[in-house]
């Protein structure tokens, strides 16, 4: 383990010697181009001290026959606008009801059981409308993966009218390719003119070009809103024309041997044609066929930048695009289904896209030089930017598991990289501009959604109540990333490009501000709570917060009883010994003031070497007789996912620290605070460094709350969409 560390260690100071010499020696296209999350240097590495929680299952198992409803059972529950799986954030938390029906035993209504679908999974006529997918819900056929049997149709049994895919290619130019862009616009315009002129000649076009071409207008039916009427689309609905798209699409891909082409037009058209399959909604398909799209992106040379090859800027341009909407979508369909992403940061060197005009590109023969204005690339970047870091918390959250690092340590890098991204982004955006605001929205709900990846497992913790200042970063981070993904779905201004926010964003961290406004329902923050909750899942606002807190947490807790005995999962045995707990938040009395000028001693029994605490607050200390059975509490939410934990440093009854492998831990010892009764009681936020959590996130003197950039700016947050 030593030696590990040791090769650690020098692995990153020579990467970070790498970065210096670089620095000191690059061109302006080279510093833009550079990924900021590269940069984020570790400097609390050497805190190593936390805990794994045991009950953070990787994995679980399926028995047999869960296969009766197929991919919907993948979907979860949906209650308003959120969606809940046992998936969270790439962990398996199987008992999610049963830890709600604790929190709120005694309270909740009298009401109807659950229905019982005894022994068997039930058919799609059979599910209940909460298990059945929503209108984002788009399954790939299987046809098309491993080829049509017997002769496959012709590509004219799905080709539109001229006029309709005009209409459909002017809608994925609206709506899809300032989203998510994998084409060079004007390359792929006079695609499209030269795929009408072969179909107009009677010319069956290339099959590349074919799955292209449907590739865009697929995705252009998709963004279309219901409520607005095209003529051109001669009164169809849009399901007939999505279905109709669709098909074509994986027709042609089929037709391009896409599973062993080395074409890179193929590979865009793949790629054009997942984007709109995984936003909101995410099955195991989608995300077996991205983990098949990233081997054979790795098996064309895409991880490697174009520059390497010689390629002209155009083509190195297009190559980055494809690679970094690929990784995108690994990362978004490791959140639905897990369990890692497939992609790893040292596996490729291609650069992002320079921060020019599409026109820029198109007959250069040297790279332009990036821009300081806002550009067609501009919001393209800022999400690949943020789409890397959110893959380096993915990996310090095992870290913090394994005592590889610290909640300083992340916190602190997450911080940096957020005010990097202001640094180098926030004066570009003119938020008058429709689309340029929409980018800053974006850009700050991502961001803030780093704090909720990190901070969730230590929320509402029983055992050891998550300190003051962290609890108000994660709410408040919470709260701002739901309001401003309700401004991105009812600004009128947005509405072109609203059909791609669930790619961003599945409202999932509502949840926890419901267990938090429950358990705490004077808070500061209180009323901003319940704002965003009474849209997420349309509540009836005359009625009290205590009854609409109660009517919440049991419909979630009666919904995922039905889900889980359906899902049928079978987890580690170490998940069936913990005994839920009926109050979950304990611990949340006021912190006592501190008084100026006094430094507050340690309490007896504690050694003087433990880390500095947070001013005001005071970990839990055993007292009285033995402590009792652990009982199980709610930990958080992974992207607002429920997870449920025992209390950290618990082994089961009859383990010792040799057997901490068999229940879920890692065989290291933690330091401990011990208390009179000699039980170890360790906090998992004991080894935070305060000083310098207290300077990254300091408090306004005149709200009373954290100084969080944009939380109290009315023309950006809060007005925006509650007015």
């Amino acid at each position: 383990m030593r030696l590990a560390e040791i090769k650690e260690k020098q692995g990153t100071l020579e990467r970070e010697l790498e970065r210096d010499v670089a620095k000191s020696a690059t061109s302006k296209n080279a510093l833009q181009q550079r990924i900021l999350a590269d940069d984020i240097a570790d400097d609390f590495d050497g805190e190593r001290d936390l805990e794994a929680t045991p009950l953070a299952a990787l994995d679980v198992t399926y028995e047999d026959d869960i296969d009766g409803a197929g991919d919907m059972i993948d979907l979860g529950i949906q209650i308003g606008k959120m969606r809940i799986t046992e998936r969270i954030g790439g962990l398996s938390r199987p008992r999610i009801s049963e830890e709600i029906a604790a929190g709120i035993s005694g309270t909740q209504p009298p009401g109807p059981q659950p229905p019982q679908h005894g022994g068997q999974t039930p058919g799609m006529e059979d599910l209940p409308d909460f298990l059945k997918p929503g209108d984002q819900y788009i399954v790939p056929t299987s046809g098309f993966l491993f080829g049509h049997m017997g002769e496959p149709p012709t590509i004219l049994q799905f080709l539109p009218y001229r006029a309709a895919a005009d209409r459909l290619m002017k809608q994925y130019f609206a709506s899809v390719h300032p989203m998510a862009p994998c084409a060079h616009r004007p390359t792929l315009e006079a695609t499209y003119a030269t795929f009408w002129e072969e179909i107009n000649a009677g010319f069956e076009p290339r099959p590349s070009m074919q799955a292209i071409i449907f590739g865009a207008m697929f995705s252009g039916a998709i963004s279309i809103d219901e409520n607005t009427p095209f003529p051109e689309l001669a009164g169809y609905p849009k399901s007939n024309w999505v279905a109709s798209l669709k098909m074509g699409t994986e027709t042609a891909l089929s037709k391009a041997n896409f599973l062993r082409t080395t074409k890179v037009e193929t590979m865009q058209a793949f790629i054009i044609y997942m984007i709109p399959l995984c936003r909101g909604e995410v099955s195991r398909a989608h995300s077996v066929l991205v983990g098949a799209a990233v081997r054979m992106a790795e098996c064309m040379g895409l991880h490697r930048d174009g520059d390497a090859y010689g390629l002209t800027p155009l083509e190195t341009h297009v190559r980055r695009l494809i690679w970094h909407q690929l990784c995108f979508l690994d990362i978004r369909t490791c959140e639905a289904q897990g369990p890692k992403p497939v992609i790893r940061r040292d596996d490729y060197d291609t650069k992002l896209p320079i921060n020019c005009d599409e026109d820029d590109l198109t007959h250069a023969v040297t790279a332009p030089e990036s821009s300081e204005l806002w550009t067609t690339n501009t919001l393209p970047l800022i999400r690949f930017e943020i789409n890397e870091m959110m893959r380096i918390i993915w990996i310090d959250r095992r870290r913090l598991e394994t005592r590889r690092t610290t909640l300083t340590a992340v916190l602190t890098k997450i911080e940096n990289f957020r005010r990097r991204m202001s640094e180098k982004y926030d004066h570009l955006l003119d938020v008058t501009q429709p689309i340029q605001r929409y980018a800053k929205c974006v850009m700050y709900l991502l961001t803030y959604r780093l704090h909720v990846m990190v901070l969730h497992p230590y929320h509402s913790n029983a055992a050891n109540p998550m300190p003051p200042r962290l609890n108000q970063l994660l709410i408040t981070s919470g709260i701002m990333i739901v309001e401003l993904a309700i401004q991105l779905e009812t600004n009128p201004n947005f509405q072109e490009w609203a059909w791609y926010l669930g790619a961003f964003f599945q409202y999932q961290i509502a949840l926890l501000l419901a267990t938090e406004v429950y358990f705490r329902p004077h808070s500061r923050e209180a009323e901003r709570i319940w704002s965003c909750l009474d849209y997420v899942f349309s509540m009836d606002r005359r009625l009290p917060p205590e009854t609409k807190a109660i009517q919440l947490l049991s419909e979630i807790q009666g919904k995922t009883a039905v889900y889980m005995r359906m899902r049928k999962m079978r987890g580690p045995t170490s998940l069936s010994r913990a005994v839920p707990a009926q109050n979950v938040v304990a611990g949340t009395a006021n912190p006592a003031p501190a008084v100026q000028g006094h430094v507050q001693q340690p309490p007896v029994g504690i050694p003087q070497d433990v880390p500095k605490i947070e001013p005001g607050y005071t970990p839990p200390l055993p007292t009285g007789p033995p402590v009792p059975q652990p009982q199980m509490v709610f930990a958080g939410v992974s992207d607002g996912q429920a997870l449920w934990s025992l209390p950290p440093n618990h082994s089961s009854p009859g383990s010792s620290e040799s057997s901490n492998a068999d229940h879920g831990g890692r065989g290291v010892t933690t330091p401990a605070i011990r208390g009179g009764s000699g039980m170890a009681q360790g906090n998992i936020m004991d080894n935070i460094d305060w000083d310098t959590l207290n300077t990254l996130f300091p408090i306004d003197p005149q709200t009373g709350g954290l100084s969080i950039q944009g939380f109290h700016d009315a023309n950006f947050t809060i007005a925006s969409w509650t007015s």
